[in-house]
């Protein structure tokens, strides 16, 4: 039998669609077993001493497939948020200021091999700290090259990439889509309690930090310690070439401040002035018309490149809709009540740290299965809200287990990293060996934080 027969009779994990269909599948059947409940409630908070049951509402055949629909309907704010704000990037991105920017930096690296790793890795980590993780594929070939000229291998560049974004988008300071998503469903200002999440990110910076010089210095010493094997200067081949780069001229100078200060303003609207996904998504319009007089882009062209940006998000934001869709069977069914009902008679009693340690590894493995950070935020969030009101544990400390369990492995578990492997020419073999243990650093941290932050009372601001 060829080799290609046996990989088509392999093992293959199912699309995250698929995945989640059959999560609605199972749900709409619990809604014929499980008893429909209710809690009463006050000022939008359970009261935990009230829980009674209630008519059973089992979800029909028709119910199931409306539910599609209203999940897209109900998460109307975070679609539109996603799309509009990956189209804007798209748009500043045709005008080569990112790359520009970048390759400026690449002709004063010579002799500063090690301060460009920190340097790059730095960037990407504050790319992270926003929410950029998709928005950065069309970099991963520029980065990769970087270091493959500085005489770097393979891994380096990957690691750079991956390994920043993980911390940075793990840290959820401002980051609309799993931070500014969760916080929203559970009534939280967002961005509120930013102090806590920075102290988390300057510890998960320097952890990965310390793992990826050690591994620069380790091959740049000896290549036989490289993972891509100790021939690796011979055998790579950069995927992109800068001999005929872009300059960083005045207009790209001025459009990269622009960018920068709609982030800042985001922040300042989110924390000061109430802003929601609605105004952050909306401050970041002007800056790509700018883009477009400035570097007098004909509009048709823009809006091509518009619709292009925001066609590279249909699937992340079509696991929006449809992880909605769950929490509208759960609520259609009157049986979210009752599953908060039960996981507070398992979990009353005991400790916070296991209370948070069962909630934080379930949203860790949950991953596995559904990557998308603000997907998952519209399954999990409704759950844990509740929860964390009749187990006393407040909100802030909710999402921060739920922003660190989804995190860290974006950029670990097969189903999520393959793409942006692939994205680097990395495999998947290589990969886990060198970062399985800096995973592991990293959230175990992440969880020592969580139980810091309960014990503080963190939140809810």
């Amino acid at each position: 039998m060829s080799s290609q027969a046996k990989k088509k009779k392999g093992f293959q994990m199912p699309h995250v669609y698929l995945v989640i269909l059959i999560l609605m599948l199972f749900v709409a059947i619990l809604t014929y077993i499980v008893p429909a409940g209710a809690y009463e409630r006050i000022d939008g908070a359970i009261d935990p001493n009230t829980y009674t049951r209630i008519e059973q509402t089992p979800v029909s055949f028709i119910q199931f497939f409306t539910a599609i629909p209203q999940g897209f309907i109900e998460s109307a704010n975070i679609i539109g948020c996603v799309l509009l704000i990956s189209g804007c990037i798209q748009g500043i991105n045709m005008t080569g200021t990112f790359s520009a920017g970048i390759q400026a930096m690449i002709k004063k690296s010579k002799g500063k091999d090690l301060i460009m790793v920190i340097a790059f890795y730095t960037l990407f980590v504050g790319l992270g700290v926003i929410g950029y993780l998709d928005a950065l594929y069309p970099f991963y070939p520029i980065i990769i090259s970087l270091f493959i000229t500085l005489g770097y291998d393979k891994m380096v560049g990957t690691a750079v990439i991956l390994l920043s974004t993980a911390v940075g988008f793990t840290s959820g300071m401002i980051n609309p889509y799993t931070t500014g998503v969760s916080q929203q469903l559970v009534g939280l200002p967002m961005y509120s309690g930013i102090g806590f999440r920075a102290i988390g990110l300057a510890v998960f910076y320097f952890i990965a930090l310390f793992f990826l010089v050690r591994y620069c210095i380790k091959i740049k010493k000896d290549p036989k310690n490289s993972l891509m094997g100790e021939n690796y200067l011979q055998e790579q081949t950069a995927p992109m070439k800068f001999d005929e780069g872009l300059e960083f001229t005045w207009k790209r100078i001025v459009l990269i401040l622009c960018f920068l200060a709609t982030i800042v303003i985001s922040v300042i609207g989110s924390l000061t002035w109430g802003w929601s996904l609605n105004e952050i998504t909306a401050i970041y319009m002007p800056v790509t018309i700018i883009a477009v007089i400035l570097f007098k882009i004909n509009p048709n062209e823009a809006c091509k490149e518009f619709g292009k940006g925001m066609s590279g998000v249909i699937a992340p934001t079509m696991v929006i809709g449809l992880s909605r869709a769950v929490s509208v069977i759960l609520t259609e069914g009157n049986i979210t009540d009752t599953i908060v009902r039960v996981l507070q008679n398992l979990l009353e009693g005991k400790s916070a740290i296991l209370t948070l340690l069962i909630i934080f590894v379930f949203v860790t493995i949950f991953n596995f299965f559904v990557a998308s950070g603000s997907g998952k935020a519209v399954v999990v969030m409704p759950i844990l809200k509740p929860l964390g009101e009749v187990l006393h544990i407040n909100q802030q400390v909710m999402v921060l287990a739920y922003q660190y369990g989804d995190g860290f492995t974006n950029t670990f578990w097969p189903t999520a990293a393959l793409l942006q492997l692939s994205l680097c020419d990395m495999d998947y073999g290589r990969w886990f060996k060198f970062a399985w243990k800096i995973y592991a650093c990293l959230i175990l941290s992440g969880f020592i934080l969580i139980v810091i932050a309960n014990q503080i009372g963190y939140g809810p601001f």
